[in-house]
């Protein structure tokens, strides 16, 4: 094909556009496997572009190997996948809190914690101190108090002590269950260690902790108008 103005906006030179185009949606891809199967989809329009309009043994050799590269890590994924199966209350915090984390590090990351009864009364973190442990609630409620008060309450699908956990600093307030609670919970310092070693983990838990965080601030807003109201003081 001549290089020429025409040429680029030929049939071929738009089938040539469309190979590119689709390489470059893939770098925009948060999950690993659409990364793949985008990368996959613009080496097949390249296996046709180079070998309809340009006869070009080279272009074809590396476009062929670069789809069965990206199909045989698919492959593997999907093998992984498939040996690393969730239900119940795994299912729910894993699937649900971390879903472009991969089967295997969702693992890990379970094996790491374990499911508690809490009663109420049980103190999770305390103003002041660093986050010993990282809880996901499961169902139940634990009140947030700051010199005392309740600031906020988180409910079930909630996580208490990320920001402690995330930062390594002191807990900005105290986490009480207000009812029996059923929760994961892991230590802090075996989370921090894991997502040091492992980028995909730090970068799931701080978009769920980030998530989870603007959940609470929108909780804690209606609490506190609800608090504040009139028939809560008691029509005073």
């Amino acid at each position: 094909m001549d290089l020429s103005l025409e040429s680029a906006f030929s049939a071929g030179g738009f089938v040539g556009h469309l190979s590119y185009v689709l390489l470059i949606v893939s770098m925009c891809m948060r999950r690993m496997w659409l990364l793949r199967v985008f990368v996959v989809a613009s080496s097949l329009v390249g296996i046709f572009y180079v070998t309809v309009f340009l006869g070009d043994p080279v272009g074809l050799f590396w476009e062929s190997l670069l789809v069965l590269v990206n199909v045989a890590q698919l492959t593997l994924t999907y093998l992984e996948n498939r040996r690393f199966a969730f239900d119940g209350e795994d299912a729910r915090f894993v699937v649900k809190q971390l879903p472009g984390l991969s089967n295997r590090l969702k693992r890990r990351l379970l094996d790491m914690g374990e499911w508690r009864d809490l009663a109420p009364g049980a103190e999770l973190t305390r103003q002041g101190e660093p986050a010993e442990r990282l809880y996901f609630l499961l169902s139940g409620e634990v009140d947030i108090l700051v010199d005392g008060v309740t600031v906020a309450r988180c409910e079930e699908d909630s996580f208490v002590g990320e920001i402690s956990v995330l930062s390594h600093g002191p807990a900005s307030a105290d986490a009480r269950a207000r009812t029996q609670v059923r929760a994961w919970s892991a230590p802090a310092e075996a989370l921090r260690a894991a997502a040091a070693r492992h980028p995909e983990l730090d970068q799931a838990l701080r978009a769920s902790f980030h998530r989870v965080v603007l959940e609470k601030l929108l909780r804690s807003n209606k609490l506190i108008q609800t608090l504040s109201s009139p028939e809560d003081r008691g029509g005073r």
